[in-house]
């Protein structure tokens, strides 16, 4: 997985940042479903959640925030604990996917987020865009050096979303319907 040959330090500290979740008083059993810069997912099938581990030692930090350079260009920066916290609550404000805070390290060294556990698939990029457009949001294409930025970006109002793409949607087999799961937020202050 990519955010283990970036940061091996990420990969050789997993076992002691997920050993809250190996008690005696916890059933089940949690499987890795992915990772990339930013955290790694587990799956908890029988409890239907899944958690996102996200440490320092990964390039996204506590995860990616939307910046602006010294030339006022749009980049993504690993943010820290705050600015994880602040991007995850206007993510679920924005977006409503039952992301909640689960739990954070006792010397602010990772951050666990929980959600539930979406059964789908990922939307076409055509049917993604025309969700996208149904909630109000626009597509946009601030300057930056960065082409997910240049070319994943959608904004509403003074909101931004960024890495909007199928595979951070899912198309729940439930009830069809398109949820995001891993956009990046930003605000335009």
């Amino acid at each position: 997985m990519e955010i283990f040959r970036e940061t091996p330090e990420f990969g050789r500290s997993l076992a002691t940042r997920i050993e809250p979740f190996l008690n005696d008083q916890t059933e089940g059993t949690l499987r890795l479903l992915g990772g990339g810069g930013e955290a790694i997912v587990f799956g908890e099938p029988d409890l239907q959640f899944a958690i996102k581990l996200l440490a320092p030692p990964g390039k996204g930090a506590f995860g990616w925030v939307l910046d602006r350079d010294a030339r006022q260009r749009w980049i993504i920066r690993g943010g820290g604990l705050s600015e994880a916290l602040e991007r995850f609550a206007w993510f679920e404000e924005l977006f409503d996917s039952g992301l909640e805070l689960d739990q954070i390290g006792s010397a602010g060294d990772f951050l666990v987020l929980k959600q539930p556990f979406i059964a789908g698939s990922h939307p076409d990029e055509s049917t993604l865009h025309q969700w996208m457009h149904a909630q109000g949001w626009e597509h946009w294409s601030p300057t930056s050096d960065l082409a997910m930025i240049a070319n994943l970006t959608w904004r509403k109002g003074p909101w931004i979303a960024t890495d909007v793409r199928p595979e951070n949607a899912l198309v729940a087999e439930a009830d069809g319907m398109i949820r995001a799961i891993d956009f990046i937020i930003g605000k335009v202050e």
